[in-house]
């Protein structure tokens, strides 16, 4: 009796690298080197931020890579523009 395999293809989570991750958001590559700098340096300080990006999913050698779902999460969770701390806008004068 002859049996029948059906093999399906397993999909592959997407990995993005830096280069891929500054396509994805419109950032320059520079920008959001900048940005894996300081989440990593805050996180090694103690004092991580919320927006800041999350720690890689993955790393191939010294090169950070983060599943594509973990960058959508934090796109959608990350604080808009105008959040936070910052200068306090003039009152009008009478």
């Amino acid at each position: 009796m002859a049996s029948t395999v059906i093999l399906t293809r397993m999909t592959m989570p997407t990995l993005l690298d830096l280069e891929a991750l500054a396509e994805k958001t419109g950032l320059t590559y520079a920008t959001v080197r900048s940005y894996h700098n300081h989440a990593e340096a805050r996180r090694r300080d103690g004092n991580p931020r919320p927006g800041d990006l999350p720690p890689p999913d993955k790393r191939f050698g010294r090169s950070p890579a983060w599943l594509e779902k973990t960058i959508d999460e934090l796109l959608a969770n990350r604080p808009g523009r105008g959040a936070g701390g910052g200068r306090p806008p003039k009152r009008a004068q009478e």
